[in-house]
């Protein structure tokens, strides 16, 4: 946006012709993505239907979620000069892994000893904890799991693209967000413009005043 300070009133009515255009074009695509992002949710929750036509009503539901649940992706926002907000998913894997120790105090609930201890026998000393099998634990301490996976390996091709379908509408609502904060910071502009026009005005109002007989 190009500063008012030094403007003329022709210049101000030039420059708010051209953010007038620019809100138009903001406010048509917001209306386009809107829809498509309307679309996207409606096909998702159409092949969720579906699956659970196939697999069963009690197959695909909250029953089946895992019980310890780990984002794949964030919301990284960013503000700009002109106090515009942009909104951008990333990949949980492009996201730098937390410290050690906060893992450590989330994780560490309970007597410290996990193992077992063998009896002593008659002969045999004392033996040491056994350490947990780490097989036994939870698959999502390992690292991230598909949310597929909670319903089954073989999971009908609705369900698939009820999980991509999702995706895109994730994406397409960051967009959306970006774009509803940059017609606000457009809107701004405008206002300012606009009162910048009407303080232009003022003293011509009060010379053709003067000079009126």
């Amino acid at each position: 946006m190009a500063p008012t300070e030094n403007m003329g009133p022709a210049e101000v009515c030039e420059e708010l012709d051209h953010v007038i255009l620019q809100l138009f074009d903001a406010l048509e695509m917001l209306q386009a993505k809107r829809e498509a992002f309307n679309s996207l949710v409606e096909q998702g929750w159409f092949c969720l239907s579906k699956s659970r036509y196939a697999m069963g009503n009690k197959s695909v539901s909250t029953l089946q979620y895992g019980h310890q649940m780990t984002p794949l992706i964030r919301v990284k926002t960013s503000e700009r000069e002109t106090s515009q907000v942009e909104f951008v998913v990333v990949s949980e894997e492009d996201v730098p892994p937390k410290k050690a120790e906060n893992l450590v105090a989330v994780e560490e609930i309970g007597p410290s000893e996990q193992g077992l201890r063998w009896r002593k026998g008659p002969g045999k000393p004392e033996g040491l904890p056994r350490p947990l099998d780490t097989a036994s634990q939870p698959a999502e301490r390992s690292g991230h799991q598909d949310p597929l996976t909670w319903f089954g390996i073989l999971v009908p091709q609705s369900l698939r693209q009820a999980q991509r379908t999702f995706q895109e509408g994730i994406n397409l609502a960051a967009e959306i967000a970006s774009l509803q904060s940059e017609i606000e910071t457009i809107q701004r502009c405008y206002r300012g413009l606009l009162e910048r026009k009407h303080n232009c005005e003022k003293p011509e109002r009060s010379r053709s005043a003067l000079e009126s007989p």
